[in-house]
């Protein structure tokens, strides 16, 4: 079984809500998608939501690191592997990248639109 990608635009921020299994080559496939889809809308931010990727843990920063551009880019997973999205994050800022993590769409929503 591969990964599905459901897209939708809502309030001027893309979502992409990743199902199905995950692995360092699917990872890297996942953010090329997510960032083409991205760049075709012009989103400015993104909001991907990876609870339902099964096998991720491991894959996370490449998935995230290369979803990061010229987006916001918020990621919901579930508070289990918060410990995994700290150096996630780190990297990110060190890259210039504005990422963050979280364990609830809300809040994901609130940090993209800047409240």
């Amino acid at each position: 079984m591969g990964y599905r990608i459901e897209y939708a635009v809502r309030g001027g921020t893309m979502q992409a809500r990743v199902s199905g299994r995950s692995s360092l080559a699917h990872a890297a496939r996942i953010a090329r998608d997510i960032t083409e889809e991205a760049a075709r809308r012009a989103a400015k931010q993104l909001l991907i939501d990876v609870r339902g990727l099964v096998d991720r843990v491991g894959t996370l920063s490449t998935l995230m690191l290369g979803a990061c551009g010229p987006a916001r880019v918020a990621l919901v997973d579930t508070i289990d592997n918060d410990r995994w999205h700290i150096l996630s994050e780190g990297l990110a800022r060190r890259r210039g990248y504005a990422l963050r993590c979280f364990n609830d769409r809300d809040s994901a929503i609130d940090w993209l639109q800047g409240r």
